[in-house]
C-alpha cells in the first residue's frame, strides 16, 4: 500500500513537472511578444526560471522510476544476475548518499532563505523558500525513490526501473 502511495505522489510530480515545463514556455513566449509591443512583464524571466526549476526537480522521482535517466549497461547487462543485483545494489548506495546529502543541503538552505527572510532580487520580490521547498521537496522525493528501489533489490528483487528497462527490450 506504501508503494502504491508513493507511486500516485510520483506520478502527481510528474504531472506537475509537465505543467511547470508548460508555464516555462508561456511565460517566455508572452515575455517576446511583450517585447515586441513594447512593454514588460515584471519578472518573467525570474518565474519562468522558477518554472524551469519546478519542472527539473519534480521530475527526478518520476523519471528514476519510470527508467527515463540515462543508465549505462553495456557492462551490467552481461553480469549474471547475482553479479548484476550486487552492482546495482552498490550503485543504489552509492546514489542513496549523494541524493541524501543533496535533501540535508536543500533543506538548509531552504532553512536559511527562510530564517534570513530572503528575496528575490527582481521586480516582484519573491522569498526564496518558496521555490527551494518545492525544489527540496522533488529532491527529497528522488532520495525516498532511491531508497525504495535500494530495499527491493536487498530484498531480492529487481528495481522499478529494471523492469521498465525489461519491457522497452521485448517491445522492440
Amino acid at each position: 500500500m506504501f508503494r502504491k502511495i508513493l507511486d500516485g505522489l510520483y506520478q502527481v510530480c510528474g504531472v506537475l513537472a509537465c505543467i511547470s515545463l508548460l508555464m516555462t514556455g508561456v511565460l517566455i513566449t508572452a515575455q517576446i511578444v511583450s517585447r515586441l509591443m513594447g512593454t514588460l512583464i515584471p519578472s518573467a524571466d525570474e518565474f519562468a526560471g522558477y518554472a524551469m526549476a519546478l519542472s527539473t526537480f519534480l521530475g527526478l522521482a518520476y523519471t528514476f522510476r519510470a527508467n527515463g535517466h540515462i543508465r549505462v549497461t553495456l557492462f551490467t547487462q552481461r553480469l549474471a544476475r547475482e553479479r548484476r543485483r550486487g552492482l546495482e545494489g552498490l550503485v543504489l548506495v552509492l546514489a542513496l548518499g549523494v541524493m541524501g546529502y543533496f535533501t540535508w543541503y536543500n533543506i538548509d538552505m531552504t532553512y536559511s532563505s527562510y530564517d534570513f527572510g530572503e528575496v528575490s532580487t527582481g521586480l516582484v520580490p519573491v522569498p526564496l523558500w518558496i521555490p527551494q521547498a518545492i525544489i527540496t521537496f522533488g529532491v527529497l522525493l528522488m532520495t525516498i525513490s532511491v531508497l525504495e528501489e535500494l530495499l527491493a533489490v536487498l530484498r531480492g528483487g529487481n528495481p522499478v526501473y529494471t523492469e521498465a528497462e525489461q519491457e522497452i527490450m521485448q517491445a522492440e
